[in-house]
Order: C-alpha cells, then sequence, then structure tokens
C-alpha cells in the first residue's frame, strides 16, 4: 500500500490553515462565542500580550523601519487606548436596542442585535505592522467572531513576532496568523470563503481584494489611504502649524497613510510657513537629519530609489526649498519642501508620497484651495489650519475626505471614540471604537409578535379592505 500524501509529497499544496476554516467558524455559529464573558476573555489575552511583549515588539519596529522607540510607543500606545475603551463600552455595544414599530404590528416588538460574522480575514500593512493587524482584530473579537491574519512580509521581524505572539496567546480555531508574500494572501483569498475581509494597503492590490471577495459574495472593508491636502490660511498660527505638519509628515519616515501629502498655502504668508518649516525642522532632527536617530528609514530599496529619482528631478527644475538629501545605505531621506507650480503635471503631485517629502503650492485663497482639494480623488484626510468658524464650516460643506481635522495633523489615527476610514478611492468602510465592532457585526433585526390579535384585514378576499389597508400603511 502506498503512503498517503503529505505535505512533502511531490504535487501536493499543503493547506494554508492549520485549524480548517469551517472548525473555526462553528463556535461561532454554535453561539459560543456570543456572550460577554467570552469576548472579555479574548480581549483580556490580547492585553496580556501587549504587556509582555512591548519590548519585542519595539525591537522589532527598529528592525524593520528604524522606528524610534517614542514612535514605537506611540502605536503601542494607540493598541492599548483603543483597548481599554473597548472593554469599557462593549456591553454597551452588545446590548439589544428596541426599535419601534409601525401601528400596524401592534402589540409586536422590535430589536437590533449585533452578532457575530463568523471568521475574517485582516490583511495588514507593514507601515503600522502591529497596529494594523492588531486594532482590526480587537474588534472582530470584540465582536465575537474567529480570524485569520495575514501579515506584511515587507515588515518580516514584526511578522515573525505577532504569529508568534498570537500563537502564544490564543487557541488557533480562534486566531491563526498566516505569514507569507502577496501569492499567498492570493490564495487565502481564492481558496477560502471567509465572512468578512479588511485589508488596509494600496489602491492597486485593493482593487484586487475587493475582486477576489467578489467571488464569495463576501463583504470587504479597505483601508487605502489617499493624497491628503493641508491647507494653511494667511491668519494660521504658522509656528504650530509648521510643528505640526512637520511631525505629522516626518512620523514613520513619512511612512503613514493619515500623513499631510501636500501643501495649499495661501500666497500671502507662503515665504514666512517656509521660514517657520525649516526652524522646525532643525529643532527635531538637527543640522544633519540624515544622522538623527529620531528619523526613521523607508522599507524598502525599489521605493527608495523611485523617490529619489523623484527629488532629482526636483531639484533639476530648481524646485527645493528645504532639504533633498538622501543616504541610501540607510534607506534614508532628510524632510523635504518642494515648490509646485502646476498639480495636473508635476511628477511630485501624480502620487501618494510616502516620505517625508512635502510638495507645496500657492493658492490665492480658501476658494482656490478647495478647488484643487475637489478635483483630486477624495483623501483618507483633510487638514485645515486657521479660519474662523465660517471658513471651517465652508470647508466641511464643500469637501469630502474620510476626516477633517482643524488646526492638528495625524492625530485622529489615535481617537478611539471616532471611526477611521476613507470614502471613494482612500477606503470603503471604517473601523476604530464602535464603528469596529459594527464592522465585524451582523446588525439582525428581530420581531416577535403574539398569536392574538390576528386581524382579518391582511388576509385574502381583499374585496372592500383597500381603504383600510391605506389609512393603516399611511
Amino acid at each position: 500500500m502506498s503512503a498517503p500524501a503529505t505535505a512533502a509529497s511531490p504535487g501536493h499544496t499543503p493547506p494554508l490553515l492549520a485549524v480548517p476554516l469551517d472548525a473555526m467558524r462553528e463556535p461561532v455559529e454554535r453561539g459560543h462565542t456570543r456572550p460577554l464573558a467570552w469576548r472579555l476573555e479574548q480581549l483580556g489575552r490580547l492585553q496580556t500580550l501587549l504587556e509582555t511583549a512591548a519590548p519585542l515588539m519595539r525591537q522589532a519596529l527598529a528592525t524593520d523601519l528604524g522606528r524610534p522607540p517614542v514612535e514605537a510607543e506611540l502605536e503601542l500606545g494607540a493598541l492599548r487606548q483603543e483597548l481599554r475603551h473597548t472593554r469599557s463600552h462593549l456591553p454597551r455595544w452588545m446590548a439589544r436596542r428596541r426599535r419601534r414599530l409601525p401601528l400596524w404590528s401592534w402589540p409586536g416588538q422590535g430589536a437590533v442585535v449585533a452578532e457575530p460574522l463568523g471568521c475574517v480575514l485582516i490583511i495588514g500593512a507593514w507601515n503600522y505592522p502591529f497596529d494594523l493587524c492588531l486594532h482590526p482584530l480587537l474588534h472582530a473579537l470584540a465582536a465575537g467572531n474567529a480570524a485569520v491574519l495575514k501579515p506584511s512580509e515587507h515588515a518580516p521581524a514584526s511578522a515573525a513576532l505577532l504569529a508568534e505572539l498570537l500563537r502564544d496567546h490564543f487557541p488557533p480555531e480562534v486566531v491563526q496568523v498566516i505569514c507569507g508574500d502577496g501569492a499567498l494572501a492570493s490564495r487565502l483569498l481564492e481558496e477560502e470563503r471567509f465572512d468578512h475581509i479588511l485589508y488596509t494597503g494600496g489602491e492597486r492590490v485593493g482593487r484586487l481584494v475587493m475582486a477576489a471577495a467578489a467571488r464569495h459574495l463576501t463583504p470587504v472593508t479597505l483601508e487605502l489611504g489617499g493624497r491628503n491636502p493641508l491647507i494653511v490660511l494667511g491668519d494660521a498660527d504658522l509656528a504650530t502649524a509648521a510643528r505640526r505638519l512637520v511631525w505629522g509628515r516626518c512620523l514613520n519616515a513619512g511612512q503613514t497613510c493619515l500623513a499631510p501629502n501636500h501643501l495649499l498655502v495661501e500666497a500671502g504668508v507662503r515665504d514666512a510657513l517656509v521660514a517657520a518649516i525649516a526652524e522646525q525642522t532643525q529643532r527635531f532632527y538637527g543640522d544633519d537629519p540624515l544622522a538623527s536617530p529620531d528619523l526613521g528609514r523607508l522599507v524598502g530599496a525599489a521605493r527608495f530609489e523611485h523617490l529619489v529619482a523623484l527629488l532629482a528631478g526636483a531639484r533639476q527644475r530648481g524646485q527645493l526649498l528645504l532639504g533633498g538629501r538622501s543616504d541610501g545605505a540607510e534607506r534614508k531621506i532628510e524632510p523635504t519642501l518642494a515648490a509646485v507650480e502646476d498639480p495636473r503635471t508635476d511628477p511630485l503631485m501624480q502620487e501618494e508620497l510616502f516620505a517625508p517629502i512635502l510638495p507645496m503650492l500657492a493658492v490665492r485663497d480658501l476658494e482656490e484651495a478647495l478647488g484643487l482639494v475637489r478635483r483630486s480623488p477624495r483623501p483618507l484626510a483633510l487638514y485645515l489650519f486657521g479660519g474662523g468658524s465660517a471658513e471651517r464650516e465652508r470647508v466641511r460643506a464643500g469637501s469630502s475626505s474620510g476626516s477633517l481635522v482643524v488646526n492638528d495633523a495625524v492625530v485622529q489615527g489615535g481617537m478611539a471614540s471616532l471611526p477611521f476610514g476613507g470614502v471613494g478611492p482612500s477606503g470603503l468602510g471604517a473601523y476604530h471604537g464602535e464603528a469596529g465592532f459594527l464592522t465585524f457585526s451582523h446588525q439582525r433585526a428581530v420581531i416577535s409578535r403574539p398569536a392574538w390579535p390576528d386581524p382579518p384585514m391582511r388576509y385574502p378576499p381583499y374585496a372592500g379592505k383597500l381603504g383600510l389597508i391605506r389609512s393603516l400603511m399611511g
């Protein structure tokens, strides 16, 4: 008798999951994950993970991204805050919500109940490798689901640590981690039917994820980023604006989906803003930013070379106002400010830069700035510095973005009480806070009516009943 096929047998493809998806889904379908106690137990496991493994996680972030310890702590701290917020509010989010029913259905009762979806897939990104996997996982578990995580292969130390930590803290029928490249992610999407998919990354791959999900009619949440504008009006506090936008642009070496991608500044304060940005950059990173331990590095050699080529072109065109130097050995680019005349043709304005490079356009006034915002794809974030209540309302009513922030940048990513998500090309759906719980829940309508009374008006024969039906139905 021949031996059974094994993972090493020629022509045999080993299974992707140690525990089959149906086995992960079964406890959810049987209702075992619905009690509050089960969900709090899983959140407790995650809290223990964060408390015990923080030094290892900071080291992995330094290895993959050159992340300074303070910036690493910002990523981990946001997770701890979200965890506390979720544990505190989870009983209320889970509570049955009564709904008033129409007169014709009385004395019936109606309610909405948030129920688990089943087993969800979370595809994380490399720029915040722990947050962009564990943040949605937190919500998936709070909603009573099992989950499969696919971390990004472009942050290998973080991905390997994440797989080890989750294997140590969760049973595989609740959480599994699959490490590998894009081909493995494609296999997961093609071979398995998940109950929800959350993907964080670029628009091109987001389209592929959505197309693959459509084959199984799987709902998706897409967090795709975007070219986020930052508007500076003439009455803005320029020192504060410069300080906050330089921090937001250079955080994680500019590799933050919420980072401002370009400046739209009223012409009258352009030169003063350039001087303020130069001053704040020097204060943050010293006379040689490339040597600063507080400036991270870019994740990939190919991306680094592409950005260096963009800077070389900008230098040849005389656009550089600040910075522009790079270090190939460390894959670092110093904070750079570049003047742009025509956003339709300038190479710096054709993509999300994802680097500490900030193109700047001078505009006549707020209306011209808003016109440029509306002519571009809807961004993940829109920032405004300056203006009074009238100007802020004009921005709110005359634009569309995932979030709108006045007089600050990037901070909305750490606010658990607000939803995080894009609109149009910058994303589909949202999470963080209650939005995350709802993303991974099914809002089930529950109606209960007694057997009596049962008036005959809705049943045939219908002769003579039309007027009464009209009056009851409104």
